[in-house]
């Protein structure tokens, strides 16, 4: 039986199934392409997690855009779950964002909700944050790991940070980003912010120029330098 077969064939079975049909006809792939948890989370325990039943695949990677997106978008991360949106007797948005990314380890949108969902107050989401089995920072962690040259995966994990109002440890993430994103204006415009808050204004008056230069939209840190009087 061919691989492509064999993984239509199973591609509607449970997580226990999959994984045993995986292990059953192909243990060394399954094991070769496995994306272990790392590190530890901001209270300084272990990060921990469920395993891969599917995957784990690479988002970057066009090969993995078609059908081993579709089956997990399509079941895990749909609109609902984009938009946050969680209401009784729906699966709760975490499982949802959990497997998806448990699935692409740097799946950049998922990461990003992960990151908003953690951010809500506790009264807008079913599962507050000190339940939750896996924090952001251990996705982010697990997802470098996994593809350490992805730098909108380090763009994301410093938002993070600075949102965390972590400054020096978002800005220490986001200068790795930049060395792998050295022309993204998005990535001109979050270090840019972050100078801002830390009060180093003429930092922030160069980044802003960079990305403003190549087109940035938002005028978000132009309007913060303006009431600076430092925008011109």
């Amino acid at each position: 039986m061919k691989l492509t077969d064999l993984a239509r064939s199973i591609s509607t079975l449970s997580d226990v199934t999959l994984t045993f049909a995986f292990l059953l006809f192909f243990p060394t792939v399954l094991f070769a392409q496995t994306a272990p948890w790392i590190g530890d989370t901001l209270k300084g325990a272990p990060c921990t997690g469920k395993g891969s039943s599917y995957g784990p695949y690479d988002y970057t990677n066009p090969k993995n855009r078609g059908q081993q997106l579709y089956l997990v978008e399509s079941a895990h991360f749909d609109n609902r779950v984009k938009q946050l949106v969680e209401e009784i007797g729906d699966a709760t948005i975490i499982s949802d964002l959990d497997y998806t990314i448990r699935a692409f380890p740097n799946h950049h949108q998922a990461l990003y909700a992960v990151t908003r969902y953690w951010f809500l107050p506790d009264s807008n989401k079913r599962v507050p944050n000190n339940r939750l089995v896996t924090p952001p920072e251990c996705y982010f962690q697990r997802a470098i790991k996994f593809k350490p040259d992805d730098g909108t995966v380090k763009m994301l994990y410093g938002l993070f940070f600075h949102r965390l109002n972590m400054y020096e440890k978002a800005l220490e993430i986001y200068s790795e980003a930049e060395k792998l994103q050295p022309e993204s204006t998005q990535l001109a415009y979050n270090i840019g912010l972050v100078y801002f808050d830390m009060k180093k204004y003429s930092k922030a008056l160069s980044y802003a120029e960079k990305a403003y230069a190549n087109g940035y939209p938002l005028p978000g840190l132009k309007n913060k330098l303006k009431k600076k009087g430092l925008w011109k």
